[in-house]
């Protein structure tokens, strides 16, 4: 499958994909309805690619005016695309890979102060996402309006996820995929 930025400065561009069958690319699809849902807020925002993969969402985020994204990706030949993609698009002053376990990485975020506008979770199919969510809101990594989009499998029940900060906003299949929004 050939990964490529859809839009923005970089659109185009032909991306590594890891050689590995632990990761699985977002479909084009649905990483552009996710991007035309944020597209108002895309701008200056920093972004939180969470079981980032190829890097393919924090760097379409780049690619459409992001100032600043975050990468987070546990399996090593996913670490290592996503340095080559960082490097192939010569974005290494606004981009940061943390190629650690997830809850340590975002203990590390949460101890700097950083906080996100935008927040794309992407964990393995049949993971359970609601302590990834709570681990967000518990380390405040949520900028005042963030929005964060979840992807699950369109086949696993729609995820619940009771929080006074965390608003659902929409749910979405696509294909394979379900998309889920909250703000």
């Amino acid at each position: 499958m050939t990964l490529r930025i859809l839009g923005g400065q970089y659109k185009g561009r032909i991306l590594h994909s890891p050689k590995t069958t632990a990761t699985r690319p977002t479909q084009g699809v649905l990483r552009q309805a996710v991007f035309n849902i944020c597209q108002h807020s895309i701008s200056g925002a920093r972004f939180l690619d969470l079981f980032a993969g190829s890097g393919a969402m924090g760097l379409e985020a780049l690619s459409r005016g992001a100032d600043k994204a975050v990468f987070v990706e546990q399996d090593r030949s996913a670490s290592r695309c996503i340095r080559e993609n960082i490097a192939l698009l010569q974005v290494e002053a606004r981009a940061t890979l943390l190629s650690q376990e997830l809850f340590s990485a975002l203990k590390f975020l949460g101890k700097k102060g950083e906080l996100f506008d935008l927040i794309y979770i992407d964990p393995p199919y049949k993971m359970s996402v609601v302590s990834v969510l709570a681990e967000v809101e518990k380390k405040k990594l949520l900028a005042e309006n963030a929005l964060v989009f979840v992807e699950t499998s369109a086949e696993e029940p729609e995820l619940v996820y009771d929080s006074p900060r965390l608003q659902l906003l929409d749910t979405r299949r696509f294909g394979i995929a379900r998309l889920t929004q909250f703000s």
